[in-house]
């Protein structure tokens, strides 16, 4: 659908700037003790208790802009350009803000023509650029805070209102810059006001030596912040442990994903207020979930918030949802669910959560890698691989600890198949673990035990490290060639925080390292000369999950399967290494035993996709997911909108480019093989009383 283009004298938008202002700086009253889910008696004209106002801004579509910050299409996608900041001890605003919105954007994955932007709709006027206005905000509850970021485009449609509400990807925070280009544009493409929420994560890195951290803007202060842990000892925990840093999601003891739906309604809520504040000429409720409609559109952790909060909505405030590469825990049922895939044997489902196979991941990856590289390189060139020097010394670390029977890279490779993952998704294995390492469990058990920054769980603490990639070995130093003014536009929430392939500026690092504290893949946990990746680290952390708290905690976030009829798709991604596609199956499974024929649940499952975007070094292997999650919504908006048919589950056959990475052209329509309306019946996914079916 293309944006209509409507021109505004800067007068009139004055004048509903003046008109709206008292609304939008109204002052919060103190906040409640307990979140409360949206109720239909809530005034959606009056300021919520909870809403703290925090900043209004209107971009005009040229300067400066809601999608690219002034940036434009054309520019993010011919220049991979870093963002210069004049003074990077003070960067202003406006150079955060354009720092995490400079994506470089490869048109050769199918962006900016298939899904994200499209080419055809710009024009020399028009690149990309939405003209609007940007409202900073805060849930305020209980010392935790809560970012959120609504864009209202000048082409807010008022006859046909639409909100679409985008969970953070990830840990990431308000301005992540995948939400705002795809998922946010395309709510802004079609005429909707579009919020965001951090899911209490955003802005989190808090500096313990200087007790400093970043406000919901980005700005370096030493008060009034996103995430402000409390330290007993600080001075001296600083002084043992330097260089030193505690992560919100890590480190809050908040275990805020109990409460991503909540955060999601709140989005909403935040949104109605706002919208009718804007809009309403009288005291009256111009918009309301009967004449407004309401889109959830979140992937990964996002995606698994979209879903929590379908869950909680028992009063039909989202009309639809899409969940792309979901993060998703539930509890087991007392009646099994089971998986037949092609012509397997039917088999029950296990219900992992990230927390626990991640984890699993760490102790056996780094050993795997040879076996790896002995199965594929007649058809690969295995990415990162080559890296693995040290392997070995991992298996005979395992095979000590009795997690190994013959220390060799072939058993731990058959453990992880055993486990979830599959041989086609052995080539990313590598990839994955150099990548994310041991920061993608950590944050999880952390979080859901609640431990203080100060225990320093399993002997890592977070720390600045080495960030020169010559003789690159992860080791604790001093930010020198960022500062951490400059951090806030870098992270992306997860760690390690990498400045290019080859160097990091902070991460999990082994305080027990035998030389000095180091990042696990340089650190020696068994013997002074031999690398094992932090075998004792691994399996500290993978002996938490076992822990009390951790357990409670695991059961606060976990999900009941009841979505209350909500039309929903749920995108998933065959090849996802990190987000297994079993966990996605058994949702669907378990939402087909407990909503059964009322259910309005799609699965959609697509081959040759993972967690990655299809770019180098996979862009010869894999395809963009988020390609589909667009093709979803899209189905969603024309069946609430001209009521069109939805498709049903099925397997989508993407096709990966094939040849050598990095000299692949482009995807095409070809590659991108969209959802079908009437699939092949041999594509097609059924699903019925705790069973799921898949074609292979």
């Amino acid at each position: 659908m293309k944006m209509n283009i409507k021109i505004k004298t800067l007068a009139s938008w004055l004048v509903l700037i003046i008109i709206t202002m008292p609304h939008l700086l109204q002052a919060a009253v103190k906040p409640e003790k307990r979140l409360n889910i949206i109720r239909p008696e809530i005034q959606l004209n009056q300021k919520p208790d909870w809403l703290t106002i925090v900043s209004s801004n209107y971009y005009d579509g040229d300067k400066d802009d809601l999608v690219t910050a002034g940036l434009g299409f054309t520019r993010l996608s011919t220049t991979n350009s870093v963002t210069n900041f004049a003074n990077p001890a003070k960067p202003t605003i406006h150079e955060l803000r354009q720092a995490k919105l400079n994506r470089f954007i490869n048109p050769n994955t199918g962006e900016g023509s298939l899904f994200g932007f499209k080419r055809q709709d710009l024009t020399p006027l028009f690149d990309g650029k939405v003209a609007g206005t940007e409202i900073l905000a805060t849930i305020d509850n209980d010392n935790e805070k809560v970012g959120l970021l609504l864009q209202i485009p000048l082409d807010f449609d008022t006859n046909k209102p639409c909100i679409v509400a985008v969970p953070a990807s990830d840990s990431d925070g308000l301005f992540n810059a995948k939400d705002i280009q795809i998922r946010g544009l395309w709510g802004l493409r079609h005429n909707c006001a579009v919020v965001y929420n951090d899911k209490a994560l955003g802005n989190g890195i808090y500096d313990i030596t200087n007790q400093r951290g970043y406000s919901i803007d980005g700005i370096t202060q030493t008060n009034n912040l996103m995430f402000a842990p409390k330290i007993n000892n600080r001075a001296q925990y600083s002084q043992q442990y330097p260089n030193r840093y505690a992560i919100k999601q890590l480190h809050s003891k908040q275990n805020s994903e109990q409460r991503w739906g909540e955060f999601v309604l709140k989005s909403i809520e935040f949104a109605f207020y706002q919208l009718n504040s804007e809009f309403s000429e009288t005291q009256k409720v111009t918009f309301n979930k009967d004449n407004t409609i309401v889109l959830v559109y979140g992937t990964t952790d996002g995606g698994g918030a979209a879903l929590k909060a379908g869950e909680l909505d028992k009063d039909n405030i989202i009309k639809g949802i899409v969940a792309v590469n979901p993060q998703i825990y539930t509890l087991p049922p007392k009646t099994p669910i089971t998986l037949k895939l092609g012509d397997n044997a039917t088999k029950p489902l296990d219900f992992k959560s990230i927390a626990d196979y991640s984890s699993y991941a760490a102790l056996y990856i780094p050993c795997a890698v040879p076996a790896i590289i002995a199965n594929h390189s007649d058809n690969y060139i295995i990415p990162l691989a080559d890296r693995y020097l040290h392997s070995q010394n991992r298996c005979d670390s395992l095979n000590k600890a009795k997690l190994l029977t013959t220390a060799s890279p072939q058993e731990a490779l058959d453990k992880l198949h055993q486990y979830g993952w599959t041989s086609d998704m052995d080539i990313q294995l590598p990839y994955f673990y150099y990548r994310e390492s041991i920061g993608l469990p950590y944050k999880y058990i952390s979080s859901y035990g609640r431990f203080d920054v100060s225990q320093n769980m399993c002997n890592y603490s977070v720390a600045s490290t080495q960030q020169d990639p010559i003789y690159y070995m992860g080791l604790v130093k001093s930010l020198k060639e960022v500062t951490f003014e400059q951090l806030w536009g870098l992270a992306s929430g997860n760690l390690p925080l990498w400045l290019g392939i080859n160097a990091t500026a902070l991460d999990l690092v082994n305080n027990d390292d035998l030389h000095s504290p180091r990042r696990d893949f340089y650190s020696s946990s068994q013997h002074k000369d031999e690398v094992d990746y932090n075998t004792k680290g691994a399996i500290c952390l993978n002996k938490k999950l076992k822990d009390p708290r951790v357990q409670q905690g695991l059961k606060q976030v976990a999900m009941s399967g009841n979505l209350n009829k909500i039309k929903t798709f749920i995108v998933h991604a065959r090849n996802n290494v990190k987000q297994l596609p079993d966990t996605a199956r058994a949702y669907v499974a378990l939402n087909s035993q407990i909503e059964n024929k009322t259910s309005q649940l799609r699965y959609m499952e697509v081959e040759n996709t993972s967690y990655l975007d299809g770019e180098v070094p996979f862009d010869n292997t894999l395809v963009s997911i988020d390609y589909y999650g667009e093709d979803a919504i899209e189905w969603l908006w024309a069946n609430l909108t001209s009521k069109a048919t939805l498709p049903d589950s099925q397997v989508i056959r993407a096709k990966a480019q094939g040849g050598k990475s990095g000299y692949t052209t482009g995807v095409t329509s070809k590659n991108l093989i969209p959802i079908s309306q009437s699939p092949n019946r041999n594509d097609l996914i059924k699903k019925e009383n705790g069973k799921i079916t898949l074609p292979k």
